[in-house]
């Protein structure tokens, strides 16, 4: 497990600047909607469990797989270029609208070429090591 500032990520001001949301129901995804539009962030990749095979990258290309397969049931946002402070205020903003918080990742060298289903479990891993004060390695 490792952690880094949110404001020391580097921004690639060529990538696709978006938001996946992944196993929300629809009136979460529309306080996301509102939150995203009050931070001005206009591009969003609304995934279900039948996307969870999707590698990153490829959601990124927007090729997504729409398999059989279902994926963890597990709320998550992954943010790929958004700056460090909209991210900050978006999470202050599911606080304020009520949002249980997610799983929460960045799109980063070491996880691009995971799926998201390898991402959704990383995360949860991480969230439960934080839980019971133990380490993970990845």
């Amino acid at each position: 497990m490792s952690f880094a500032k949110i404001s020391d990520l580097d921004i690639n001001k060529d990538s696709r600047s978006f938001v996946i949301t992944y196993n929300f129901n629809a009136k979460e995804l529309s306080v996301i909607k509102t939150i995203c539009n009050l931070l001005g962030i206009r591009d969003i990749e609304i995934l279900t469990k039948h996307n969870s095979n999707s590698k990153i990258k490829d959601i990124i290309n927007k090729q997504l797989d729409n398999g059989e397969e279902e994926g963890i049931n597990q709320k998550s946002l992954i943010f790929n270029n958004i700056e460090s402070i909209k991210v900050s205020a978006f999470i202050d903003n599911l606080k304020k609208f009520r949002i249980n918080r997610p799983l929460i990742a960045f799109v980063t060298e070491d996880n691009i070429n995971w799926s998201l289903n390898t991402l959704v479990s990383h995360l949860l891993e991480e969230r439960n090591a934080l839980k019971t004060r133990k380490t993970v390695n990845h």
